[in-house]
C-alpha cells in the first residue's frame, strides 16, 4: 500500500516552521541594542570646552532585561576625575541632574577605563528617554567642575 502526502501539505508545513524560527530570531534580536564608539568631548559640554581630553563609550542595552551595560575610556584628562556619572532627561546640549552615579568606582586617572552597568528602572533612567538618546556620561575635574567631556547616549 502507498502513502501518498499531498506536496503543498508538507511545502506548507516546512514554511510554516521556518517562518516562526525567524520570527522567534527576530524578538530575541531586538531585546538588544548598542552603539560602540560613542565620542565623549570637551565640545559636548554645556558650555562647550575647549581641551585635548577626550574618549569613547561602548553601550549596550538589553531590552528583556533592562540592563545597560557600557565601558568608558577617556584619555588626557586635565587632572583626575573628581565626578564620574549619567545624566538625563536631556538632548544634545542641555544640562540635566545625575541618574546614575558611578564616580566611586572609576580610576582615578586622568586616562583610564571603566566598564558598569546599570538598571533602566523607568524611575531614574527611563526606556523611552535612554533610547531616544537623553542621557549623556559626563566625567568632570577640578579645572572643569562642571563637566570636562560628556558623550550622549545615542543608539
Amino acid at each position: 500500500m502507498k502513502i501518498y502526502f499531498p506536496g503543498g501539505l508538507l511545502l506548507s508545513l516546512a514554511l510554516l516552521c521556518f517562518t516562526s524560527c525567524d520570527k522567534n530570531d527576530d524578538k530575541k534580536d531586538n531585546q538588544i541594542v548598542e552603539k560602540k564608539g560613542i565620542s565623549i568631548d570637551g565640545a559636548q559640554e554645556v558650555p562647550a570646552k575647549t581641551v585635548t581630553a577626550y574618549g569613547t563609550a561602548d553601550v549596550s542595552y538589553n531590552k528583556g532585561t533592562k540592563m545597560m551595560n557600557f565601558t568608558l575610556n577617556w584619555t588626557g584628562l586635565s587632572g583626575v576625575p573628581t565626578g564620574a556619572h549619567i545624566h538625563g532627561p536631556a538632548a544634545k546640549g542641555v544640562n540635566a541632574g545625575i541618574k546614575f552615579d558611578f564616580f566611586n568606582a572609576i580610576p582615578k586617572t586622568a586616562s583610564g577605563t571603566y566598564s558598569s552597568s546599570v538598571t533602566v528602572d523607568n524611575v531614574s533612567i527611563k526606556e523611552d528617554s535612554l533610547l531616544n538618546g537623553f542621557y549623556y556620561f559626563n566625567i568632570h575635574t577640578d579645572l572643569n567642575k562642571g563637566g570636562e567631556i560628556r558623550g550622549q547616549i545615542e543608539f
